[in-house]
């Protein structure tokens, strides 16, 4: 079964353990072609490298010339400032109507620019990715997002892991735009997927890496020990993703 991954990076950290001495999209692709990955949704790191790595950070345009180079296996993700203001938002719309991009990496605001990035993603049928972990102030938050824009698909990274699965998957149960990633999740602690697909389907639950911050391979093994069944595992490693991203 080829795979679809909704989370990975172009990582500017220079971490040696996790990535080597420099990190290029060949690395991206040579580590999620180690299960099989057709498509990898892949977002920039635009904060600032790790003192002393000498690298430059990674950027919207960055992932546009690394999409180039990989067409239809690295999708791109927009990750914009909201403190830009109304530039924040011309730009997301740009890197999805001229680049191509697929997704939007956005932080659960319910005003000013990240209302309008909110309002822009609903409007083009561009998904959200969320990072979760945090305090519970945030799923109340993205119950709030999650109600505002119903036609707004949010993809929630990590699930609430380590400490807050049971909020996330309870955002799942209450609004139907609501998927879960289980990213790093499955790596580490597959039995927090077995529950969410348990609670809410596995309709509701698409497979992310965290690559290459995580081994996809480990993440895609914690699922598969799970003995979901081939239909539950082809939802999860393949159609969720197509569908939330409108791949026909």
């Amino acid at each position: 079964m080829r795979i679809y991954d909704c989370e990975a990076y172009l990582p500017n950290s220079g971490n040696p353990y996790l990535c080597g001495d420099s990190f290029e999209p060949a690395d991206l692709i040579r580590i999620v072609d180690e299960v099989d990955t057709e498509a990898v949704l892949t977002i920039p790191a635009p904060e600032a490298p790790l003192e002393g790595s000498g690298w430059e950070p990674t950027d919207n345009r960055t992932l546009k010339r690394a999409m180039d180079e990989y067409p239809g296996r690295i999708l791109g993700c927009c990750v914009v400032r909201p403190a830009d203001g109304p530039a924040a938002v011309d730009e997301f719309v740009m890197t999805v109507k001229e680049w191509g991009f697929s997704g939007l990496k956005y932080g659960p605001g319910l005003e000013g620019t990240a209302a309008d990035l909110a309002r822009a993603a609903e409007e083009m049928e561009v998904p959200v990715t969320i990072h979760t972990n945090g305090s519970a102030v945030l799923y109340e938050r993205i119950a709030a997002l999650a109600g505002r824009h119903p036609r707004l698909e949010m993809v929630l990274e990590h699930m609430g892991y380590r400490f807050n699965v049971d909020l996330a998957i309870d955002l799942a149960r209450r609004f139907g735009n609501v998927h879960l990633a289980p990213t790093v999740t499955a790596a580490a602690e597959p039995g927090a997927v077995r529950k969410a697909i348990d609670e809410v389907g596995a309709e509701r639950v698409v497979f992310g890496s965290n690559a290459p911050w995580v081994a996809p391979v480990l993440g895609v093994e914690g699922i598969r020990r799970l003995g979901l069944g081939e239909a539950a595992e082809e939802l999860i490693f393949r159609e969720n993703f197509r569908r939330i991203y409108r791949l026909g």
